[in-house]
């Protein structure tokens, strides 16, 4: 599709989720702002769970330090059916996901991913990420 890894990495990283207050778990409906043709969804997601750019995400809610419930907007969504992927985007962090937990805060069922994140110590910290589903 791309030629060259310098465009794949624009789109990839141009990806995200837009103007998104989240105050103590309280989330506001985010606007697609982004133009990505080759991404189904994602999230560029600030520390404190504010989102800064987004295409196909209903919310995201800072849970406690270092984990982010995503709410993708498409009704079809399914875990089972995507290839998702999420990236630090703050210096000595790291950032995993999974898909929720049916009957918690953050649910599969729901169209929700949770994203953990630590310091290089594993030490549960607030960290900027990025989340795309393919």
């Amino acid at each position: 599709m791309f030629k060259s890894r310098g465009a794949r990495s624009l789109v990839l990283g141009a990806v995200g989720v837009s103007v998104l207050a989240v105050t103590a778990g309280v989330a506001v409906a985010v606007a697609d702002n982004v133009r990505a043709p080759y991404a189904q969804a994602g999230a560029t997601v600030e520390s404190n769970g504010t989102v800064r750019l987004a295409k196909g995400v209903e919310d995201v809610k800072r849970l406690g330090p270092g984990d982010y419930c995503v709410t993708f907007s498409d009704p079809d969504f399914a875990p089972n059916k995507v290839l998702p992927s999420v990236t630090s985007l703050s210096r000595g962090k790291v950032v995993a996901y999974s898909w929720g937990s049916a009957g918690t805060s953050c649910d599969m069922t729901k169209r929700q991913a949770r994203v953990w994140a630590t310091d290089t110590d594993g030490n549960v910290s607030d960290a900027w990420f990025s989340i795309v589903i393919h």
